[in-house]
């Protein structure tokens, strides 16, 4: 990475890394939204099925479950890169 980033001035670098900021938070403002909507249809199957006692379908709890575990993983990805981009210095290549 070291040897591309020395290709470009520090001020490119900024402000790409600015843009790839942007970008990240506009990302996790829709993943977090995404996970909210899952979390709350898993929460009412879970009222259907423990409160009221009704049937509900197994394979979309499992789906749901799996999309929120996928979910979650994506966040903090995108978390860990936002916060290394935003501790990175193009001055000190660091």
């Amino acid at each position: 990475m070291e040897t591309i980033l020395n290709n470009y001035d520090d001020m490119r670098v900024m402000r790409m890394i600015k843009k790839q900021l942007i970008s990240c938070e506009s990302n996790l403002e829709l993943l977090r939204k995404e996970y909210e909507e899952k979390d709350d249809q898993l929460l009412a199957l879970g009222i259907k099925k423990e409160v009221t006692n009704r049937p509900v379908d197994e394979a979309e709890v499992a789906e749901l479950t799996v999309r929120l575990e996928a979910l979650k993983k994506e966040i903090q990805e995108i978390e860990e890169d936002k916060s290394k981009m935003a501790a990175y210095n193009a001055y000190t290549r660091r």
